[in-house]
């Protein structure tokens, strides 16, 4: 490949980039992209350490990892996993409760004007009260346990 070539690929000037092949110390954004414009991996690059192709990183680190690292590891996200699920599991169940509190034809209009509606009171005997109606209308739903 030529300098000009080179130079079109990292979107560098030819004079520059015949001087880092002449031995000047290339800038950080040339290196960049030429990783970016070749696919080389940067560690590779700058230790000699590693796989060659950026793309060959996942397989060289699953490769060289060690099986209790990486059976935390997936441990470690399906725990995340599930606090997510429990997380929209209980939005689902909040949502739920609010339709049924309310009568049919105004949660049906509610539902097609998209309105944002005023936030309930969270302190006080309303919010007991509020805080009652969520609970039985949880008690009172059909739960499958799946888990």
């Amino acid at each position: 490949m030529t300098f000009r070539a080179l130079a079109e690929a990292t979107q560098q000037h030819p004079e520059t980039v015949r001087r880092y092949l002449h031995g000047q110390a290339p800038s950080a954004e040339f290196l960049s992209s030429l990783c970016f414009k070749f696919d080389v991996n940067a560690q590779w690059l700058l230790t000699g350490q590693g796989p060659v192709r950026h793309t060959e990183t996942r397989a060289h680190a699953l490769r060289e990892a060690n099986p209790a690292e990486l059976l935390a590891a997936i441990a470690a996200a399906l725990e995340r996993l599930t606090d997510r699920i429990d997380r929209i599991e209980l939005f689902v169940q909040t949502l739920e409760t609010r339709l049924r509190g309310r009568p049919a034809n105004a949660a049906e209009g509610e539902l097609r004007e998209s309105k944002p509606q005023p936030q309930a009171n969270t302190t006080g005997p309303d919010a007991t009260a509020h805080a009652a109606r969520i609970a039985d209308a949880l008690a009172q739903r059909p739960r499958e346990d799946a888990r």
